[in-house]
């Protein structure tokens, strides 16, 4: 009784080179990628900066991760595969964000990011003569430019 299902078994085992199962694909190789953070007003390291890593395979998105400088102003990170594209951003309190393409080629990867301090909001309002509403774009007028194209369309 145990000789027939050991004899299958034995035949499966050594016998079959048609083998079903998934066929192993080796991970491609990962670079080591060094974010250096460092602030253009003060040249010394943003601690707790936040460095996300936005990776992309042929043009279709494969994750991101997020991490946190140290007191270095150093996020390391050994996952992103050679030749993909990443988008690195980082912020940081009090600096403005910080956002670039970078091409994954190499082994190793040295990416220094200086961050600038806050610049002052734009607005499309500053600086408009008073009474104009909008961006100035077409079909936009002040009140006093409406009453004269009012008065110079009339026939008597």
């Amino acid at each position: 009784m145990l000789a027939l299902p050991t004899a299958l078994m034995a035949n499966w085992w050594h016998g079959d080179k048609h083998f079903r199962g998934r066929k192993y694909k080796p991970p491609p190789p990962a670079a080591k990628i060094t974010v250096t953070v460092e602030s253009e007003q003060f040249h010394k390291p943003v601690n707790d900066a936040h460095v996300i890593f936005h990776s992309t395979r042929d043009n279709r998105p494969d994750g991101y991760m997020e991490m946190v400088t140290n007191r270095q102003g150093k996020a390391v990170i050994t996952v992103i595969p050679v030749g993909d594209t990443l988008v690195l951003q980082v912020i940081g309190t009090d600096y403005q964000t910080f956002g670039q393409v970078y091409k994954v080629d190499s082994q190793d990867k040295n990416i220094k990011v200086m961050l600038l301090p806050p610049q002052g909001q734009f607005s499309d309002y500053r600086n408009k003569p008073t009474g104009q509403v909008g961006s100035g774009g077409k079909g936009t007028t002040t009140p006093q430019q409406e009453a004269k194209q009012d008065t110079g369309n009339k026939k008597h």
